[in-house]
């Protein structure tokens, strides 16, 4: 991901200087409805930056006829340009107030569905070429990746109005930043890519495609698909700057957009190995040989078989299992993986076609890095958040890691201990198998949650619908946060009892040491992943109880399994006090 603090940098990139492979990196999926196993389309992207940058779940309502308000357009807030009258109902999973505070960053809504079926994120930073940014520089304080999500999505009823809103701005007011976008609603997705100041290409996705990218651009001939929308001088530009590039036989006539725009001198093992991988998980059958830099991985390709929102989420995990760049098995410290522990937010937004548009969108999100986390349903039917996804951390809060009130924390630090070839067998294969076998109950139980609101909804109980929808997506949150933090401190306690330089056995008779190594045994959950397939009644109501997940006698949400540990423990001791009490009189 890019900031326009560090445009500089990307510019001496640019100019063939390596930057810091640390900065502004995600990585992008979609699949089409017609590959998809449930016919939903999804669109996901992973936030990563090398940083403790926050970020919590938010809804901001519908407002209607009310002039004059304005959002910032600039990375640095000083822009501000004016919103419509009338701005509709969405989620986003923007930045802490602290975290905005210590660093200086805006908002960034990075993942948002609205009540009319569109979800966008963005952005994927990609890095346009030195010709193309001299012949069209970023504008200083144009539009950021910080920004574009909240102004796009607060006024577009429809994905194709979203990218012409995204791309009308930059027209107007200019690019600070390189970025690639998706966007989606019930009936089609796009892909755009934004070059320099204000040039860029979007283009309607294939319904039975898919796309897997990482820092990099994918687009080439605007012929191979179906509807695009481009910049007036997209063309006209490098052909009068001398950099354009053509394609090759059938195309020969044809801009090539990738080797106009960037080019192959642009990829890095840092960026296209998350390309390669991606393709050669959705499709080995074609992309079944080694990784190789000088490789162009189409945009759109056909996956082997279908693809499930599970599979999509793995992805987002993966770090190259199963091959020789794996850094958890290798120790290999030169490699960026998908599931990278710098991950400040990874999400895959889903898009029901056949559902009510306001209750169409489920932003599966988790907040943190995703490789030891959750990925949790946030419905864009949805009325508030939950007390644990939803709380901000506030300003004066800035620089406070407290795992104890906020998941972001919670997830980064279960990372911090699991990560890495030391820690991952012992602590996180634990931790990340309870997670897969908590999402298998959650992905099971969407569909029907949305099933039994979709009932509501058609009987004219809309209020009651999203009410029961809100009801269940919170309590499931509360409760993925409350094993969250139970889960953190399992591995703090078992990672501290097992700490130890000396790594060689002992004799504990004598003291002798052994020529053996130390083999810790994995941890053990104790935790119940069952509970995430429990799908709450219809009849429920918001913030009430989801089977076994929540007391609903609780306005705080007080897990009802520690309550009955609680009073059984009281019982006992009671019981002890009595036995006691009866040997003494025996005495």
């Amino acid at each position: 991901m890019r900031r326009r603090i560090f445009i500089t940098l990307a510019m001496i990139l640019c100019f063939g200087i390596v930057c810091s492979a640390g900065s502004f990196a995600c990585t992008g999926i979609y699949v089409g409805t017609e590959v998809s196993t449930d016919g939903t389309v999804i669109i996901a992207r992973s936030n990563d930056f090398q940083n403790v940058w926050g970020n919590h779940v938010t809804v901001t309502p519908r407002v209607e006829g009310k002039p004059g308000r304005t959002m910032p357009l600039s990375d640095d807030g000083e822009v501000q340009i004016e919103i419509p009258q009338t701005t509709y109902h969405y989620t986003a999973t923007p930045f802490f107030a602290s975290t905005m505070e210590k660093f200086g960053l805006m908002n960034d809504a990075t993942a948002s569905a609205n009540e009319y079926g569109v979800a966008m994120t963005m952005a994927v930073t990609a890095f346009a070429n030195q010709a193309a940014l001299e012949a069209d520089p970023y504008i200083e304080d144009g539009l950021t990746e910080n920004t574009a999500a909240d102004l796009v999505i607060c006024q577009s009823k429809t994905a194709r109005e979203a990218v012409e809103v995204l791309l009308g701005i930059i027209d107007k007011y200019g690019s600070s930043e390189s970025n690639v976008a998706l966007i989606a609603d019930q009936k089609e997705a796009w892909y755009v890519e934004m070059y320099g100041g204000h040039q860029y290409a979007a283009v309607k996705l294939p319904a039975d495609k898919v796309c897997a990218f990482g820092n990099e651009y994918s687009l080439e001939y605007l012929s191979d698909y179906e509807d695009s929308i481009v910049s007036t001088d997209l063309q006209k530009l490098p052909e009068e700057k001398g950099f354009a590039v053509y394609g090759k036989g059938k195309k020969a006539d044809e801009l090539n957009l990738f080797e106009t725009y960037s080019g192959k001198g642009m990829n890095t093992n840092y960026c296209h190995m998350r390309t390669w991988i991606g393709h050669q998980i959705l499709a080995p059958s074609r992309f079944h040989e080694d990784y190789d830099i000088e490789a162009m991985y189409p945009l759109c390709f056909t996956p082997d078989k279908k693809v499930s929102i599970a599979d999509v989420c793995n992805i987002m995990r993966n770090r190259f299992e199963g091959t020789k760049y794996d850094p958890d098995k290798t120790g290999r410290i030169d490699i960026r993986v998908i599931g990278t522990d710098t991950a400040l937010s990874v999400h895959a937004l889903q898009v029901y076609p056949d559902l009510p548009a306001e209750m169409a969108c489920v932003t599966w999100e988790s907040t943190g890095p995703a490789i030891y986390g959750v990925f949790v349903p946030v419905s864009n039917a949805m009325t508030s958040i939950s007390s644990a996804y939803g709380k901000d951390q506030p300003a004066s809060e800035a620089g406070n890691f407290d795992p104890e009130n906020y998941p972001y924390y919670a997830f980064k630090g279960l990372s911090t201990f699991c990560v890495g070839p030391d820690n991952y067998k012992t602590y996180g294969m634990p931790v990340k198998k309870y997670w897969h076998a908590a999402e298998k109950g959650l992905f099971a139980a969407m569909p029907k949650v949305l099933e039994g609101a979709a009932g509501l909804h058609a009987a004219g109980k809309e209020a009651e619908a999203s009410e029961y929808i809100t009801g269940y997506c919170n309590s499931v949150q509360d409760h993925a946060f409350a094993d969250a933090v139970q889960l953190l401190n399992d591995v703090t306690w078992t990672e501290s009892a097992d700490s130890n330089t000396m790594k060689l056995m002992r004799n504990p008779e004598t003291h002798q040491t052994l020529n053996k190594e130390r083999v810790l045994e994995p941890m053990e959950v104790s935790l119940d992943p069952s509970e995430y397939e429990v799908v709450p009644d219809t009849g429920a109501k918001a913030g009430q109880d989801a089977g076994s997940i929540e007391d609903p006698g609780s306005k705080a949400g007080i897990p009802v399994i520690p309550v009955l540990v609680v009073l059984l423990a009281l019982a006992v001791l009671l019981e002890m006090v009595a036995l006691v009490r009866s040997r003494k009189k025996d005495r």
